[in-house]
């Protein structure tokens, strides 16, 4: 046998080697080649991700800020509805208070009696609503304090007493030993459900005592406090019981339409009770009576004083102190409400003054020469909390009288910045003269001066008092219907006054509301304009808050040529009127 040439075989190992490594080679190379576009696609895919991300986070981030927005715009929108609606609504039902106590005509004091129950129906009525709109809105805040249950059961009850439903009424409080003196919670809200439920249980009985109850019994928490109303009225079938609590409900009984309610009254208390974390129920039987009930966990801070009696019963309201000769600071900007708290005083037979604005009040403020501060929270030039924070840096919690304020605002969004400037007690616009009445004595009770002050009260003026021959004419440029009206409230004297006041603001408001439009702030030439309006059409000058009118909406009529051109028509009219002055 031939054997090959070792030469050729090395060369055909070579060949073989070679070709092995040609095809790895080119194996190596389409694998990296595919890893490279695999490598690719995924780096494209991964961009795309995190640009689609991108894209989500900020369509996200856009969202919620119009949400937030949006919230933000409703919170501002039920402040400011609250504040427009209850403004007026607290004027009228003021003014029918002060006719009602002068009225010797029994069949005017019907009407006025029937003029009350609908002005009171109707503050209810939005009181209801705007408490509802809060609630839908996410805006109802609630609070954590040091709660007295048997002062706050108290003043309900006093309250409650002093109304035309409850004033022939017997209302009995008995608070048992078991409840704490002081626990944690939220005292407006509390309030406003007994309030609610004592409300509910004049209206719907016709006879017979409301009885108001507490008890504890142990808790987790500390304690379970069971708060009962009950009445001896009409009852609720049983079938009916399930509606009690849902929004716009109410069960068909002979004293329902009288009771002029919305039907959110005990919605609204269900849905508070369950944002503090209670819970509310009933018992009733038809034709006996009802009882309703809350209960809700507290932590406890005091526990109930050695020689509390059994029922928790309190001193009664002969206990305050008499606000007769007292020195009250009242700061308030709008002409009506001024008359209206001016003369309230005066039935209280305290020695008021008045500030028109915060900046006023400051300077006028000193703890020498006032028992109780009154402050109106929205004013011109600096409002009443800023007041009250620098009254309070300037002098020392002891040396300063109670000080009050009066606000048309929703109250959560006024009472936790209230606290924190030092305001003792936030009264809620309107405010009937009782019940203004009662918070003054309550707060001089709880601070006692330190200087007692022995002048005597302001005299009333007589309601005989004849009008100077200079201040007829004035009256004459009114619409006659708001001069008959307004003189059914006020003397000729007194209406002349208030006539004189409003020239003279007005005529400082118009220089703010040019200044405004040679500036461009809508803004402020619309909240001055508006309050032109107001005031002038309260007055019956029609003329005037029609001008007003349109330099708010910033839209003039044709014939009345520009913002600026409007703005002077009023001027003159002022001019023409300050004249007559």
């Amino acid at each position: 046998m031939n054997e090959e040439p070792a030469d050729r075989v090395s060369r055909r190992r070579y060949q073989r080697e070679q070709m092995a490594r040609q095809e790895a080679e080119a194996l190596l190379e389409k694998k990296s080649r595919e890893l490279f576009l695999a490598n690719e696609k995924l780096s494209a895919h991964s961009t795309q991700l995190e640009q689609r991300v991108s894209e989500r986070t900020a369509e996200l981030q856009t969202a919620l800020e119009r949400a937030e927005a949006a919230s933000t715009a409703r919170s501002r929108f039920v402040a400011t509805m609250s504040h427009e609606i209850r403004t007026p609504l607290g004027g009228m039902l003021g003014m029918i208070d002060l006719l009602s106590m002068d009225e010797t005509d029994p069949a005017k004091k019907e009407l006025l009696n029937y003029a009350k129950t609908a002005g009171v129906g109707l503050s209810r009525i939005v009181n209801d609503v705007l408490d509802f709109s809060k609630m839908e809105a996410g805006v109802f805040v609630f609070e954590e304090e040091s709660v007295d249950i048997r002062a706050l059961v108290e003043s309900v009850r006093i309250l409650a007493g002093s109304n035309d439903k409850g004033a022939n009424r017997q209302i009995i409080a008995k608070i048992d030993a078991s409840v704490p003196k002081l626990f944690l919670g939220d005292a407006t809200r509390i309030r406003q459900l007994i309030s609610n439920l004592i409300s509910n249980a004049l209206r719907y009985s016709t006879e017979g005592p409301i009885i108001i109850r507490a008890q504890a019994t142990p808790h987790p928490k500390d304690a379970l406090l069971r708060v009962e109303v009950e009445d001896f009225g009409v009852g609720i079938p049983e079938d009916k019981l399930s509606d009690l609590f849902k929004d716009f409900s109410q069960v068909s009984n002979a004293l329902t339409a009288a009771a002029q309610g919305t039907g959110l009254g005990l919605a609204i208390c269900k849905r508070i009770i369950e944002g503090v974390g209670g819970k509310i129920g009933v018992q009733s039987i038809p034709g006996v009576g009802s009882t309703f009930w809350i209960e809700l966990p507290v932590e406890v801070v005091a526990l109930p004083a050695s020689n509390q009696n059994k029922t928790g019963s309190l001193e009664d309201s002969d206990s305050l102190e008499s606000l007769v000769g007292k020195r009250v600071l009242i700061a308030e900007d709008n002409i009506i409400n001024q008359k209206l708290l001016l003369t309230y005083a005066n039935r209280m037979q305290l020695n008021a003054e008045l500030a028109e604005n915060g900046r006023i009040a400051l300077e006028m403020f000193s703890p020498d020469k006032h028992d109780l501060v009154l402050m109106d929270v929205a004013m011109p030039e600096m409002d009443g909390l800023e007041a009250t924070r620098r009254i309070r840096q300037k002098w020392s919690d002891r040396e300063l009288p109670p000080i009050l304020a009066l606000t048309a605002h929703v109250m959560d969004a006024i009472e936790e910045e209230a606290t924190l400037v030092g305001i003792d007690t936030v009264l809620s616009k309107p405010i009937p003269f009782d019940e203004l009445k009662l918070a003054l004595e309550t707060a001089l009770s709880r601070r006692p001066r330190k200087v007692e002050n022995a002048a005597a009260p302001t005299e009333t003026p007589s309601e005989d008092t004849p009008a100077s021959g200079d201040e007829a004419p004035l009256l004459k440029l009114m619409s006659p219907g708001a001069v008959d009206e307004l003189l059914q409230m006020f003397t000729v004297e007194d209406l002349s006054d208030l006539v004189r006041k409003f020239v003279l603001d007005s005529s400082l408001r118009i220089d703010r509301i040019t200044a405004a439009i040679d500036e461009g702030d809508e803004d402020a030439m619309s909240k001055e304009a508006h309050s032109l309006k107001g005031s002038s059409l309260v007055l019956g000058f029609t003329e005037i808050s029609e001008w007003a009118r349109q330099i708010e909406d910033g839209k003039p009529s044709p014939d009345s040529g520009s913002l600026g051109e409007t703005a002077n028509r009023i001027r003159s009219k002022l001019q023409d009127m300050h004249a007559l002055l």
